[in-house]
Protein backbone atom coordinates (compact mmCIF):
# COMPACT_ATOMS: atom_id res chain seq x y z
CA UNK A 1 0.00 0.00 0.00
CA UNK A 2 2.91 2.60 0.68
CA UNK A 3 4.44 1.84 -2.61
CA UNK A 4 1.31 1.92 -4.57
CA UNK A 5 0.79 5.55 -2.44
CA UNK A 6 4.44 6.49 -3.37
CA UNK A 7 4.03 5.65 -6.97
CA UNK A 8 0.39 7.53 -7.39
CA UNK A 9 2.05 10.77 -5.53
CA UNK A 10 4.89 10.48 -7.81
CA UNK A 11 2.67 10.57 -10.54
CA UNK A 12 0.82 13.73 -9.18
CA UNK A 13 3.69 15.54 -8.51
CA UNK A 14 5.68 15.22 -12.08
CA UNK A 15 2.52 15.65 -13.82
CA UNK A 16 1.61 18.91 -12.20
CA UNK A 17 5.66 20.23 -12.82
CA UNK A 18 5.25 19.26 -16.28
CA UNK A 19 1.71 21.24 -16.50
CA UNK A 20 2.93 23.91 -14.87
CA UNK A 21 5.93 24.53 -16.56
CA UNK A 22 4.59 24.08 -20.41
CA UNK A 23 1.08 25.33 -19.51
CA UNK A 24 2.46 28.23 -17.43
CA UNK A 25 5.09 29.03 -19.96
CA UNK A 26 2.27 29.38 -22.95
CA UNK A 27 -0.41 31.35 -20.56
CA UNK A 28 2.47 33.93 -20.09
CA UNK A 29 3.61 33.93 -23.75
CA UNK A 30 0.17 34.20 -24.71
CA UNK A 31 -0.42 37.25 -22.04
CA UNK A 32 2.98 39.51 -23.10
CA UNK A 33 1.97 38.53 -26.78
CA UNK A 34 -1.36 40.37 -25.93
CA UNK A 35 0.68 43.45 -24.21
CA UNK A 36 2.77 43.31 -27.43
CA UNK A 37 0.35 44.20 -29.60
CA UNK A 38 -1.12 46.53 -27.52
CA UNK A 39 2.00 48.84 -27.58
CA UNK A 40 2.49 48.31 -31.66
CA UNK A 41 -0.86 50.22 -31.64
CA UNK A 42 0.48 52.86 -29.52
CA UNK A 43 3.81 52.74 -31.88
CA UNK A 44 1.41 53.45 -34.73
CA UNK A 45 -0.47 56.24 -33.44
CA UNK A 46 2.53 57.72 -32.03
CA UNK A 47 4.31 57.22 -35.70
CA UNK A 48 1.15 58.96 -37.26
CA UNK A 49 1.79 61.86 -34.97
CA UNK A 50 5.19 62.63 -35.63
CA UNK A 51 4.57 62.32 -39.31
CA UNK A 52 2.62 65.23 -39.19
CA UNK A 53 4.14 67.16 -36.13
CA UNK A 54 2.57 70.71 -36.86
CA UNK A 55 -0.96 69.28 -36.60
CA UNK A 56 -0.29 66.68 -33.79
CA UNK A 57 -3.91 66.46 -32.60
CA UNK A 58 -5.84 65.95 -35.69
CA UNK A 59 -3.21 63.42 -36.44
CA UNK A 60 -3.59 61.21 -33.46
CA UNK A 61 -7.13 61.51 -33.54
CA UNK A 62 -7.56 60.30 -37.33
CA UNK A 63 -5.43 57.58 -35.95
CA UNK A 64 -7.26 55.99 -33.42
CA UNK A 65 -10.05 56.53 -36.26
CA UNK A 66 -9.07 54.76 -38.95
CA UNK A 67 -7.29 51.82 -36.68
CA UNK A 68 -10.36 51.44 -34.50
CA UNK A 69 -8.13 51.49 -31.13
CA UNK A 70 -9.62 51.99 -28.12
CA UNK A 71 -7.56 54.50 -26.63
CA UNK A 72 -7.71 57.02 -24.63
CA UNK A 73 -6.25 60.79 -25.75
CA UNK A 74 -5.44 63.52 -23.71
CA UNK A 75 -4.16 66.84 -24.38
CA UNK A 76 -2.09 68.53 -21.28
CA UNK A 77 -0.71 71.86 -21.32
CA UNK A 78 2.82 73.40 -20.09
CA UNK A 79 0.69 74.03 -16.96
CA UNK A 80 -0.47 70.08 -16.15
CA UNK A 81 -4.40 70.68 -17.32
CA UNK A 82 -5.75 67.84 -18.69
CA UNK A 83 -8.12 68.08 -21.38
CA UNK A 84 -9.57 64.68 -22.36
CA UNK A 85 -9.94 64.28 -26.29
CA UNK A 86 -11.01 61.08 -27.05
CA UNK A 87 -12.05 58.87 -24.16
CA UNK A 88 -12.58 55.04 -24.00
CA UNK A 89 -14.53 53.63 -21.30
CA UNK A 90 -12.00 50.74 -20.26
CA UNK A 91 -9.41 53.43 -20.47
CA UNK A 92 -9.94 55.99 -18.01
CA UNK A 93 -6.86 58.26 -17.08
CA UNK A 94 -6.36 58.42 -13.20
CA UNK A 95 -8.44 56.21 -12.52
CA UNK A 96 -7.12 53.11 -10.59
CA UNK A 97 -7.44 50.38 -13.59
CA UNK A 98 -4.06 48.90 -15.05
CA UNK A 99 -3.47 50.29 -18.06
CA UNK A 100 -0.31 51.32 -20.77
CA UNK A 101 0.21 55.14 -20.67
CA UNK A 102 2.25 56.88 -23.07
CA UNK A 103 3.75 61.10 -23.43
CA UNK A 104 4.41 62.10 -26.41
CA UNK A 105 5.76 65.50 -26.92
CA UNK A 106 4.44 68.33 -28.95
CA UNK A 107 5.22 71.92 -30.06
CA UNK A 108 5.28 75.04 -27.21
CA UNK A 109 6.36 71.55 -25.05
CA UNK A 110 2.21 70.58 -24.20
CA UNK A 111 1.85 66.71 -24.55
CA UNK A 112 -0.21 64.60 -25.79
CA UNK A 113 -1.40 61.45 -23.61
CA UNK A 114 -2.26 58.09 -25.08
CA UNK A 115 -4.39 55.54 -22.43
CA UNK A 116 -4.23 52.14 -23.05
CA UNK A 117 -6.43 49.22 -20.58
CA UNK A 118 -5.18 46.51 -19.66
CA UNK A 119 -8.37 45.01 -18.02
CA UNK A 120 -9.26 43.14 -20.76
CA UNK A 121 -5.53 41.36 -21.00
CA UNK A 122 -5.72 40.93 -17.20
CA UNK A 123 -9.07 39.10 -17.34
CA UNK A 124 -8.14 36.54 -20.12
CA UNK A 125 -5.02 36.25 -18.05
CA UNK A 126 -6.63 35.15 -14.92
CA UNK A 127 -9.38 33.00 -17.01
CA UNK A 128 -6.34 31.13 -19.12
CA UNK A 129 -5.08 30.48 -15.40
CA UNK A 130 -7.90 29.11 -13.92
CA UNK A 131 -7.98 27.03 -17.20
CA UNK A 132 -4.65 26.15 -16.28
CA UNK A 133 -5.77 24.81 -12.91
CA UNK A 134 -8.56 23.00 -14.24
CA UNK A 135 -6.36 21.16 -16.35
CA UNK A 136 -3.66 19.77 -13.53
CA UNK A 137 -6.83 19.18 -11.28
CA UNK A 138 -7.78 16.66 -14.36
CA UNK A 139 -4.61 15.74 -15.65
CA UNK A 140 -3.76 14.53 -11.88
CA UNK A 141 -7.17 12.78 -11.10
CA UNK A 142 -6.15 10.88 -14.45
CA UNK A 143 -2.68 10.22 -13.74
CA UNK A 144 -3.46 9.06 -10.34
CA UNK A 145 -5.83 6.88 -11.99
CA UNK A 146 -3.62 5.35 -14.67
CA UNK A 147 -0.92 4.95 -11.84
CA UNK A 148 -3.31 3.37 -9.59
CA UNK A 149 -4.31 0.89 -12.82
CA UNK A 150 -0.59 0.41 -13.64
CA UNK A 151 0.51 -0.55 -10.07
CA UNK A 152 -2.70 -3.04 -9.25
CA UNK A 153 -1.68 -4.64 -12.72
CA UNK A 154 2.13 -4.56 -11.83
CA UNK A 155 0.90 -5.80 -8.11
CA UNK A 156 -0.86 -8.45 -9.53
CA UNK A 157 1.36 -9.67 -12.16
CA UNK A 158 4.05 -10.27 -9.44
CA UNK A 159 1.99 -11.97 -7.17
CA UNK A 160 1.48 -14.39 -9.66
CA UNK A 161 5.18 -14.56 -10.96
CA UNK A 162 6.11 -15.17 -7.74
CA UNK A 163 3.46 -17.38 -7.04
CA UNK A 164 4.11 -19.47 -9.87
CA UNK A 165 8.37 -19.35 -8.97
CA UNK A 166 7.42 -20.47 -5.74
CA UNK A 167 4.63 -23.18 -6.70
CA UNK A 168 7.57 -24.81 -9.18
CA UNK A 169 10.24 -24.77 -6.83
CA UNK A 170 7.91 -26.56 -4.55
CA UNK A 171 7.55 -29.05 -7.29
CA UNK A 172 10.92 -29.44 -8.00
CA UNK A 173 12.11 -29.67 -4.25
CA UNK A 174 9.70 -32.48 -4.06
CA UNK A 175 10.96 -34.38 -7.19
CA UNK A 176 14.48 -34.16 -5.98
CA UNK A 177 13.31 -35.22 -2.35
CA UNK A 178 11.56 -38.02 -3.54
CA UNK A 179 14.53 -40.31 -4.50
CA UNK A 180 16.57 -40.65 -1.60
CA UNK A 181 12.80 -40.35 0.33
CA UNK A 182 12.11 -43.55 -1.69
CA UNK A 183 15.47 -45.11 -1.00
CA UNK A 184 14.92 -44.58 2.50
CA UNK A 185 11.50 -45.64 2.98
CA UNK A 186 12.27 -49.10 1.07
CA UNK A 187 15.28 -49.58 3.45
CA UNK A 188 13.62 -49.28 6.39
CA UNK A 189 10.84 -51.70 5.49
CA UNK A 190 13.70 -54.19 4.66
CA UNK A 191 15.12 -53.65 8.39
CA UNK A 192 11.80 -53.42 10.08
CA UNK A 193 10.86 -56.57 8.29
CA UNK A 194 14.10 -57.96 9.70
CA UNK A 195 14.96 -59.18 5.87
CA UNK A 196 18.54 -58.94 5.86
CA UNK A 197 21.30 -61.26 6.92
CA UNK A 198 24.08 -58.84 9.39
CA UNK A 199 26.29 -58.35 6.17
CA UNK A 200 23.47 -56.74 3.97
CA UNK A 201 22.33 -55.08 7.34
CA UNK A 202 25.40 -52.83 7.78
CA UNK A 203 25.22 -52.31 4.11
CA UNK A 204 21.75 -51.14 4.53
CA UNK A 205 22.68 -49.13 7.01
CA UNK A 206 25.32 -47.84 5.33
CA UNK A 207 22.82 -46.36 2.48
CA UNK A 208 20.91 -45.22 4.14
CA UNK A 209 23.62 -42.47 6.31
CA UNK A 210 24.60 -42.22 2.42
CA UNK A 211 20.86 -40.93 1.38
CA UNK A 212 20.39 -39.37 4.21
CA UNK A 213 23.12 -37.07 4.42
CA UNK A 214 22.49 -36.43 0.33
CA UNK A 215 19.15 -35.06 1.81
CA UNK A 216 20.13 -32.75 4.36
CA UNK A 217 23.10 -31.64 1.36
CA UNK A 218 19.75 -30.69 -0.93
CA UNK A 219 17.41 -29.36 2.08
CA UNK A 220 20.10 -27.13 2.77
CA UNK A 221 20.71 -26.02 -0.71
CA UNK A 222 17.19 -25.61 -1.00
CA UNK A 223 17.22 -23.32 1.81
CA UNK A 224 19.69 -21.24 0.66
CA UNK A 225 17.71 -21.11 -3.10
CA UNK A 226 14.73 -19.76 -0.95
CA UNK A 227 16.83 -17.18 1.33
CA UNK A 228 18.32 -15.58 -2.26
CA UNK A 229 14.96 -15.66 -3.67
CA UNK A 230 13.87 -13.59 -0.64
CA UNK A 231 14.36 -9.47 -1.44
CA UNK A 232 16.33 -7.76 1.43
CA UNK A 233 16.86 -10.60 3.62
CA UNK A 234 20.21 -9.59 3.76
CA UNK A 235 21.90 -6.77 4.74
CA UNK A 236 24.58 -5.24 2.35
CA UNK A 237 28.17 -4.45 3.13
CA UNK A 238 30.84 -3.36 1.19
CA UNK A 239 34.10 -6.08 1.06
CA UNK A 240 37.17 -6.64 -0.52
CA UNK A 241 36.25 -9.37 -3.42
CA UNK A 242 40.12 -9.68 -3.88
CA UNK A 243 41.04 -10.82 -0.84
CA UNK A 244 37.60 -13.10 -0.45
CA UNK A 245 38.84 -14.78 -3.89
CA UNK A 246 42.85 -15.20 -2.89
CA UNK A 247 41.61 -16.78 0.07
CA UNK A 248 39.09 -19.26 -1.14
CA UNK A 249 41.89 -20.39 -4.06
CA UNK A 250 45.02 -20.92 -1.24
CA UNK A 251 42.42 -23.56 0.45
CA UNK A 252 41.13 -24.88 -3.20
CA UNK A 253 45.36 -24.88 -3.88
CA UNK A 254 45.70 -26.40 -0.38
CA UNK A 255 43.21 -29.25 -1.32
CA UNK A 256 44.32 -29.87 -5.14
CA UNK A 257 48.13 -29.58 -4.93
CA UNK A 258 48.91 -31.30 -8.16
CA UNK A 259 46.76 -28.95 -10.24
CA UNK A 260 48.27 -26.56 -12.07
CA UNK A 261 46.88 -22.96 -10.88
CA UNK A 262 47.09 -19.73 -12.71
CA UNK A 263 46.19 -16.74 -10.65
CA UNK A 264 45.23 -13.45 -11.96
CA UNK A 265 43.74 -11.20 -9.18
CA UNK A 266 43.85 -7.83 -9.37
CA UNK A 267 43.80 -6.39 -5.89
CA UNK A 268 41.43 -4.14 -3.89
CA UNK A 269 38.67 -4.72 -5.94
CA UNK A 270 35.38 -3.67 -3.50
CA UNK A 271 31.80 -4.99 -3.79
CA UNK A 272 28.91 -3.52 -2.45
CA UNK A 273 26.87 -6.67 -1.23
CA UNK A 274 26.57 -10.11 0.68
CA UNK A 275 30.25 -11.44 1.52
CA UNK A 276 28.48 -14.70 2.77
CA UNK A 277 27.26 -15.22 -0.56
CA UNK A 278 29.82 -14.07 -2.51
CA UNK A 279 31.79 -16.54 -0.34
CA UNK A 280 29.81 -19.72 -1.46
CA UNK A 281 29.66 -18.76 -5.04
CA UNK A 282 33.31 -19.33 -5.00
CA UNK A 283 33.52 -22.26 -3.03
CA UNK A 284 31.22 -23.65 -4.90
CA UNK A 285 32.52 -22.88 -8.22
CA UNK A 286 35.98 -24.36 -6.96
CA UNK A 287 34.41 -27.54 -5.60
CA UNK A 288 32.62 -28.28 -7.91
CA UNK A 289 36.01 -28.10 -10.28
CA UNK A 290 37.63 -30.33 -7.10
CA UNK A 291 35.19 -32.80 -7.69
CA UNK A 292 34.09 -33.26 -11.48
CA UNK A 293 37.72 -32.91 -13.06
CA UNK A 294 41.12 -34.67 -12.85
CA UNK A 295 43.45 -33.55 -10.46
CA UNK A 296 46.37 -33.11 -12.78
CA UNK A 297 43.61 -30.40 -15.09
CA UNK A 298 44.96 -26.73 -14.99
CA UNK A 299 42.26 -23.64 -13.54
CA UNK A 300 42.85 -20.20 -14.23
CA UNK A 301 41.36 -17.72 -11.56
CA UNK A 302 41.14 -13.96 -13.16
CA UNK A 303 39.88 -10.80 -11.12
CA UNK A 304 39.92 -7.67 -13.09
CA UNK A 305 38.21 -4.43 -11.80
CA UNK A 306 37.32 -0.24 -13.22
CA UNK A 307 33.50 0.28 -13.35
CA UNK A 308 32.40 -3.46 -13.17
CA UNK A 309 34.41 -7.07 -11.27
CA UNK A 310 35.07 -9.16 -13.95
CA UNK A 311 35.74 -12.62 -12.32
CA UNK A 312 36.37 -15.28 -14.57
CA UNK A 313 37.04 -19.11 -13.32
CA UNK A 314 37.66 -21.78 -15.62
CA UNK A 315 39.38 -25.28 -16.04
CA UNK A 316 40.13 -28.12 -18.41
CA UNK A 317 38.24 -30.77 -17.26
CA UNK A 318 35.35 -32.46 -19.37
CA UNK A 319 33.00 -29.05 -19.58
CA UNK A 320 28.90 -29.35 -19.13
CA UNK A 321 26.80 -30.64 -22.43
CA UNK A 322 27.25 -29.05 -25.37
CA UNK A 323 23.63 -27.49 -25.19
CA UNK A 324 24.41 -25.84 -21.77
CA UNK A 325 26.85 -23.37 -23.06
CA UNK A 326 25.07 -19.64 -22.65
CA UNK A 327 21.85 -21.06 -21.83
CA UNK A 328 20.51 -18.84 -18.42
CA UNK A 329 20.07 -21.05 -15.35
CA UNK A 330 16.39 -20.80 -14.13
CA UNK A 331 15.03 -22.81 -10.98
CA UNK A 332 16.80 -26.30 -9.80
CA UNK A 333 18.56 -26.95 -12.93
CA UNK A 334 21.15 -30.01 -12.55
CA UNK A 335 23.37 -30.13 -15.28
CA UNK A 336 24.45 -34.05 -14.65
CA UNK A 337 22.16 -35.89 -11.98
CA UNK A 338 24.75 -39.03 -12.10
CA UNK A 339 27.24 -36.72 -10.97
CA UNK A 340 25.74 -35.75 -7.69
CA UNK A 341 24.81 -38.97 -6.89
CA UNK A 342 28.07 -39.96 -7.19
CA UNK A 343 29.61 -37.15 -4.62
CA UNK A 344 26.57 -37.25 -2.24
CA UNK A 345 25.93 -33.85 -3.72
CA UNK A 346 22.52 -31.83 -4.37
CA UNK A 347 23.55 -31.06 -7.86
CA UNK A 348 22.23 -27.34 -7.36
CA UNK A 349 25.19 -25.73 -7.05
CA UNK A 350 24.91 -23.92 -10.21
CA UNK A 351 21.45 -22.78 -9.29
CA UNK A 352 22.93 -21.43 -6.21
CA UNK A 353 25.73 -20.22 -7.90
CA UNK A 354 23.47 -18.43 -10.81
CA UNK A 355 20.80 -17.13 -8.07
CA UNK A 356 23.62 -15.25 -6.04
CA UNK A 357 24.88 -13.35 -8.96
CA UNK A 358 21.34 -12.67 -9.91
CA UNK A 359 20.84 -11.11 -5.78
CA UNK A 360 23.90 -9.39 -6.50
CA UNK A 361 22.24 -7.51 -10.05
CA UNK A 362 25.15 -9.03 -11.87
CA UNK A 363 25.55 -11.49 -15.38
CA UNK A 364 26.88 -14.78 -15.37
CA UNK A 365 27.79 -17.18 -18.26
CA UNK A 366 29.06 -20.15 -18.94
CA UNK A 367 30.87 -20.90 -21.74
CA UNK A 368 33.54 -23.19 -23.39
CA UNK A 369 37.17 -22.49 -21.86
CA UNK A 370 40.18 -22.01 -23.60
CA UNK A 371 41.58 -24.73 -21.48
CA UNK A 372 39.14 -27.57 -23.02
CA UNK A 373 36.51 -27.53 -20.17
CA UNK A 374 33.89 -25.19 -18.42
CA UNK A 375 34.18 -21.55 -17.71
CA UNK A 376 32.39 -18.86 -15.40
CA UNK A 377 32.38 -15.80 -16.29
CA UNK A 378 30.54 -13.35 -13.96
CA UNK A 379 30.40 -9.60 -14.30
CA UNK A 380 29.22 -7.06 -11.32
CA UNK A 381 29.07 -3.59 -10.10
CA UNK A 382 31.89 -2.19 -8.63
CA UNK A 383 29.93 1.11 -7.34
CA UNK A 384 30.31 0.89 -3.43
Amino acid sequence: MKNRTRQVLASVTVTSLLSILIGGFAVWGSYNTEISIVDNHMETVITDIYSNPSDAITSALLSLDQNSFDFTLAFKTQEGALTILKESQSAIIGSNSHMIQREIGIESGEKLIIAASLTDIDRSLKKNLLGLLIFIIFANAIASYISILISRAGALSLERSQREKMQEFLGDAAHELRTPLTVVKGYTELLEGKQLDSKNQDLAFSRLKSEIKRMESLIGDLLILAELGEQNIVDTEVFDLSALLHENVIDFQTLSPNRKVKIDIEGEIYLNGSEKYMRRFIQNALTNIRIHTNANVPVTVTLHGGKHAYLIIEDGGPGLPADSYGEKIQGLKRFDRSRSRETGGSGLGMSIMSAVIEWHQGDLTLSKSTLGGLAIEVTLSTNV
